[in-house]
């Protein structure tokens, strides 16, 4: 029998864990002496979506009516769930109260008290369940009913727990699929596991992967495989005894598999509209899976009034199509294809296809098939009905209010520059000011801040016209090597509100009006 014992004095019952749930107990009352219901064995932490469970024993010759008891997740009997009328529990007989059927609360798997009360309150029986959060499917129950020892070990519902068998592991594993970096199982055993394994093959080529446990769970790197590949896989769970559980059922005659096929993973939208002929550009910027691999991307669109059908005879194909090479994609799969000259409030009906090099063409939204190769999901790439749609000048526009691309010259000879861009949703910047001291004193500074301030802090307003890209340029000359500059910008509105580049800073890391401490500033040293 598969043992992982741990020894309860069952007239004391104590241990030193905490009670999971925020509520003030009653004073904890210890249980009748002469037991003749019991708790008997506890699930906390089944495999899948499978509910907590508590099994109770009689330990009398005679039926014994629960109506009215109490199961609770704590201590004592206040807040628990009282057990329905007519409940009866036969003589040396077992009943198992599941969380929702007969049950109202989970127990954590963390670990947690569970007590049995009667009718009035009275606590009958308790026990502090251990932390189960590494032993999926596995219970804490008695060694033998109604007996003091308790174990981790292979479930008896409803059953003698002296009649424990020799069992596989448990193993709870989802389907893996090509876009899982990690691959992870929850795998149990009450004798121990000896190994959990991911046999991952592709193309007829076997790889075995042996799964590490971490927080919980046995893990793995999953290897990236091609487009066009089918990769096939099991999940192979020994204890150490030499039994074995695999997933999926029957998985290594019959592995699970998947065809790589890649395609979209990020899809935004975004649009410009030009001030003098009041037209939009629409731009569809999308990442791709497996960008190294891509050929080619296509934005396909229909605009109002034409269509595509090629189920009829003839076929209609009045579609349009913005090509985006594979020298335009960037090294994590993002690209843009850009629509032009678009009057606002047209509605765009439109696709993405991404080809690979191996000939793989993946759509966006993706096309689902059945098992003769037609396309059974809500979308078919051949029939515009099917596609999504989005409206011309509909998107929302995101406030630009801040300073953004801030770029520093710190050349050895040179003057110190600073250009950076100020940007406003309600026109333009209407002042921006760079604010500056050279080497900061602060002891004087603290002696006597204004007249510190008024003689030493360098104010340099730019030009109140900005270049074409809203950027502004700030020099400080006649530095030497070495001398150390403090400096922060600040901007106002059209509303006169004003904004402050503090270079990562918010203003509440700064004392009062920024300007009041100095010592919160940038710091930059002259090359």
């Amino acid at each position: 029998m598969k043992k992982f014992i741990y020894t309860v004095a069952a007239a004391m019952l104590i241990f030193t864990g905490c009670v999971k749930d925020d509520f003030v107990p009653e004073e904890p009352q210890e249980p009748a002496s002469d037991l003749t219901v019991v708790i008997n064995e506890v699930m906390s932490k089944d495999a899948g979506s499978n509910p907590d469970w508590v099994e109770l024993y009689n330990t009398t010759d005679n039926d014994i009516d629960l109506s009215g008891y109490i199961i609770n997740d704590k201590e004592n009997s206040t807040g628990g769930s009282v057990i329905a009328d007519g409940t009866i529990i036969t003589a040396k007989g077992y009943i198992v109260l599941e969380d929702g059927n007969g049950m109202g609360e989970s127990i954590s798997s963390g670990g947690e008290w569970v007590s049995l009360s009667t009718a009035d309150g009275t606590v009958i029986d308790k026990i502090e369940v251990i932390d189960m959060s590494s032993n999926v499917g596995l219970t804490y129950g008695r060694v033998t009913d109604a007996g003091d020892e308790w174990q981790v070990n292979s479930p008896t519902k409803a059953a003698s727990n002296g009649n424990v068998e020799n069992t596989p592991p448990i193993l709870d594993a989802s389907e893996l699929t090509e876009f899982t970096e990690v691959y992870s199982v929850s795998a149990s055993d009450a004798g121990g596991i000896n190994s959990v394994k991911l046999v991952h093959i592709v193309n007829e080529g076997v790889v075995t992967l042996d799964m590490a446990l971490v927080d919980g769970k046995y893990r793995t790197t999953v290897p990236k495989s091609a487009v066009g590949s089918t990769v096939k896989y099991y999940v192979i769970a020994a204890d150490n005894s030499g039994l074995t559980t695999v997933f999926p059922e029957n998985g290594i005659e019959t592995p699970a598999e998947f065809t790589v096929k890649g395609g979209v993973k990020e899809l935004t939208f975004s649009e410009v509209q030009d001030a003098a002929t009041m037209l939009y550009d629409f731009t569809f910027t999308a990442t791709v899976h497996y960008p190294e691999q891509v050929d080619e991307v296509r934005v396909y669109y229909l605009l109002p009034g034409e269509t595509q059908d090629e189920t009829v005879d003839p076929p209609v194909d009045e579609k349009h199509k913005v090509k985006i090479p594979a020298d335009e994609i960037a090294a994590d799969g993002t690209f843009n294809g850009t629509i032009t000259g678009l009057d606002k409030d047209t509605e765009l009906t439109y696709y993405i296809r991404v080809e690979y090099v191996d000939g793989t063409k993946t759509y966006q939204p993706v096309e689902e098939y059945d098992a003769e190769g037609n396309v059974s999901g809500d979308f078919n790439h051949d029939l515009s009905s099917t596609w999504p749609t989005v409206m011309v000048g509909a998107i929302p526009i995101a406030p630009v209010n801040g300073f953004s691309d801030l770029a520093i010259t710190n050349e050895a000879g040179a003057d110190l520059s600073f250009n950076v861009k100020v940007e406003y949703d309600n026109g333009d910047a209407q002042e921006v000011k760079f604010y500056y001291y050279l080497n900061f004193d602060n002891a004087a500074f603290t002696a006597d801040p204004d007249g510190y301030e008024d003689a030493n802090r360098v104010s340099v307003e730019a030009d109140p016209v900005p270049s074409a890209d809203n950027t502004y340029d700030f020099s400080i000359a006649g530095l030497s090597a070495g001398d150390k500059v403090l400096w922060y910008m600040r901007a106002k509105d059209g509303e006169g509100e004003k904004m402050y580049y503090t270079f990562g800073k918010t203003a509440a890391n700064f004392d009062g009006d920024i300007k009041d401490d100095p010592t919160t500033w940038h710091v930059i040293s002259k090359n």
